[in-house]
């Protein structure tokens, strides 16, 4: 018989992506509503563009892991596996690691310095309100297991 686990809010489900999206809109947004507020030179937008596909290189990567794990990308959904390989070996959350990443690049090509804001707030929403959620299941789930893997992999990087 399976254990009920805490649930998280339901505002939980796909939070994760929404902020991703949203604030990543807010970073080109800013570009939009203040253009005396974009001061970044071209080179740096570029360099942000090449930040975003990185980022999408990692969410491919971590994507690809979960996958054939055969376990769920939603937060909402219960734990089924304890990952500690490819992407999970050196960073507990590599999507959401890829996220603020993705928000770094955001704000880079939007070329303006009011979208640096953006990554900060993602990552304080993630580590902040999500990823305590999460961990908290990931315990009630693993136990000693997942704390020993948290004793050896860091939250982010």
């Amino acid at each position: 018989m399976q254990r009920e686990l805490s649930r998280p809010p339901t505002f939980f489900n796909h939070v994760p992506d929404t902020y991703l999206f949203g604030l990543g809109g807010l970073a080109f947004a800013t570009a939009w509503l203040w253009p005396n507020a974009v001061v970044f030179p071209t080179v740096l937008r570029w360099a942000g563009v090449a930040v975003i596909g990185a980022a999408l290189v990692l969410i491919a990567a971590t994507m690809s892991t979960l996958r054939r794990a055969r376990t769920s990308t939603n937060p909402i959904d219960a734990p089924s596996r304890l990952l500690v390989t490819g992407p999970f070996s050196w960073s507990r959350n590599p999507l959401y690691v890829a996220y603020v990443v993705a928000l770094c690049g955001c704000a880079l090509a939007s070329g303006s310095w009011l979208a640096l804001g953006c990554p900060l707030l993602g990552f304080v929403v993630m580590n902040g309100l999500i990823i305590p959620i999460e961990e908290l299941r990931m315990a009630e789930e693993f136990g000693n297991a997942y704390r020993r893997y948290c004793q050896q992999v860091r939250r982010w990087l």
